[in-house]
């Protein structure tokens, strides 16, 4: 098979790039590994660039039942030791030893309903699509100037079927956290700077907690002094979302593992129970994953004709909650750049060199958020000092 653009992934940022290149005009395919609905660790948080993005694409209005809107609750975050220390704080009530979002300022949509959502918006728009085709190569054809990707097509049930190999002068690498794409161009940076992430769905019967404006609380707990380590509690339909983060230091270490991790989501579970009402179930399935966290320093251009989006260009900041708002947003720049080469009638080296252009003036804005991280590692006394000196 070939085709002018091949598309690996469809979480938000393949999505988002397929829907701007359906109908296009360019023969263009997206895979996915996965067979849809399929479910994706995550916090299911959007932020509100993102609840822009999804509002933009008419998410509100279709599927209500699938989201769910709270208030906010922050302890030992800097927005809260900076209200107890007396700096403004818009927006916020003080709680006892937290801080409160005096509106329902937390939007979530699980990812199982999201991407799936996605992914039938591009089957609207007529987007080439395959499901259970997993990349297993990538390799450079000098003849033809372009990428041979090439793997195994299993079923839903996970048997192989038959094999697939295609050509394409443009690779849009969407494929995750884990990119195959990323891993067989560039195996030296494929594993960059990650942070662990745990998650489990805590299915409360009593799913209403808070009676001001009938909107559920959400929590976001720095429950362990001077780490970059956080818990949260999202009000998701059906109940919560719960989980615990550890965040990667600017030295590419962590403070935990993955069993300490696990431990100290179960610490915050039990913590919890009171707060979240009756559950059907003992302990909840921990699920646990890696995640490649946007890097202080500029990675190095992608070879020719692999443009990198979302997850897999490591434009992930857990801390800010962004991850789905950058993937979304990429994913539709990728798009924009690729139909302007289609017109211009460029290379594909040329349109990578234009998408890496206009991606690094976004990241050079989104760096600057490591700040807030170093912020949240400081004691009372060191950020009321740190305050005063950048404010």
């Amino acid at each position: 098979m070939q085709v002018e653009v091949l598309i690996v992934g469809l979480g938000p940022a393949g999505a988002a790039c397929g829907m701007g290149l359906a109908r296009s005009g360019i023969n263009v395919l997206a895979l996915d590994r996965a067979h849809f609905p399929r479910d994706k660790i995550c916090g299911d948080a959007l932020p509100l660039n993102a609840q822009r993005l999804i509002q933009h694409l008419e998410l509100t209005a279709q599927t209500k039942p699938n989201q769910r809107r709270s208030r906010l609750q922050e302890f030992g975050s800097a927005r809260a030791r900076l209200h107890h220390l007396g700096g403004p704080s818009r927006g916020w009530q003080r709680d006892g030893d937290t801080v409160v979002s005096a509106q329902t300022c937390l939007q979530t949509v699980r990812r199982f309903d999201l991407d799936h959502w996605l992914v039938e918006r591009c089957r609207e728009r007529h987007l080439p699509m395959q499901f259970g085709w997993q990349v297993e190569s990538l390799r450079w054809i000098e003849a033809s100037q372009g990428w041979e990707v090439s793997g195994r097509i299993r079923s839903r049930e996970g048997v192989t079927t038959d094999r697939f190999a295609i050509t394409t002068p443009l690779v849009v690498a969407c494929d995750g956290a884990s990119s195959t794409i990323k891993k067989r161009c560039r195996p030296h940076r494929a594993g960059g700077l990650k942070a662990i992430a745990s998650r489990c769905y805590w299915p409360s019967r009593q799913p209403e907690l808070t009676p001001i404006d009938d909107a559920p609380l959400s929590r976001l707990h720095y429950r362990w002094p001077g780490e970059a380590t956080y818990a949260w509690a999202f009000a998701v339909p059906g109940g919560f979302n719960c989980g615990v983060a550890t965040m990667v230091r600017r030295d590419g270490t962590l403070p935990h593992q993955g069993l300490e991790l696990i431990a100290r989501t179960r610490e915050w579970i039990k913590a919890l129970k009171p707060d979240l009402g009756p559950c059907d179930q003992s302990v909840p399935a921990i699920q646990t994953m890696a995640i490649p966290v946007l890097h202080p320093e500029p990675e190095p251009s992608a070879p020719e004709g692999i443009l990198f989006t979302g997850d897999a260009a490591s434009l992930v900041d857990p801390h800010q909650g962004h991850g789905i708002d950058r993937a979304l947003e990429s994913g539709a720049l990728a798009a924009m750049v690729i139909l302007q080469g289609s017109e211009d009638n460029v290379a594909a080296a040329v349109v990578c060199r234009r998408y890496e252009q206009r991606l690094a003036t976004r990241l050079q804005r989104w760096r600057r958020r490591w700040q807030d991280l170093d912020r949240e590692e400081l004691n009372d006394a060191e950020l009321e000092q740190a305050l005063r000196l950048n404010f």
